[in-house]
């Protein structure tokens, strides 16, 4: 009987170690959470239940070349570490298998790359996430991948003015090779 008393308090001791090494785990994945939350532009939420590993790996791939950051978070830190930032909408769309997309260089990135794959893929589902600081739904998550990206935009932009100098030039030539006009 004496055997079994000495025996527990080693037991339980070498319990609540493993319990606090869990612990200071769980505090460091929360703090990893709050820093990309402060510092990434935007955060995509995407459900993959059903995708294989393959479709999985490529669509990181497509993440990683893009220079957004991927992660699987278990629901309940990222939870934690949401209501930290004030994003407490997000609750909602914490629920089942996620994976979070964080866009560090590229605002629009997640949300395009995960539309893009999601016509492939009928599997993968985007839901809400964080776009200008902001909590947006699925839907507003799905106008944003519409969006082009900055380097579009600013092509867009250039073909815009480009265009009526080079139809007058244009104009301007046409005129001069019939000769109504002199050079």
């Amino acid at each position: 009987m004496n055997v079994s008393f000495s025996i527990a308090p080693y037991f339980f001791k070498e319990r609540r170690a493993k319990l606090n090494s869990f612990r200071k785990r769980k505090v460091e994945i929360v703090a990893e959470i709050d820093s990309l939350l402060k510092n990434s532009s935007s955060l995509a939420i995407v459900e993959y239940r059903g995708l294989t590993v393959n479709e999985l790996e490529q669509l990181r791939k497509e993440f990683k070349s893009a220079g957004v950051l991927s992660k699987v978070y278990k629901n309940r830190l990222f939870k934690i570490a949401a209501e930290n930032n004030g994003y407490l909408d997000l609750q909602t769309d914490l629920v089942g298998p996620n994976l979070f997309a964080f866009g560090t260089t590229d605002a629009i990135a997640p949300a395009k790359i995960i539309a893009k794959n999601a016509k492939e893929q009928p599997l993968l589902i985007l839901k809400g996430g964080i776009y200008d600081n902001q909590v947006v739904s699925a839907a507003e998550n799905a106008l944003i991948s519409a969006l082009p990206s900055y380097t579009e935009a600013l092509t867009m932009l250039a073909s815009g003015l480009q265009s009526p100098l080079k139809q007058l030039a244009f104009g301007l030539k046409l005129l001069i090779d019939e000769q109504k006009i002199t050079a």
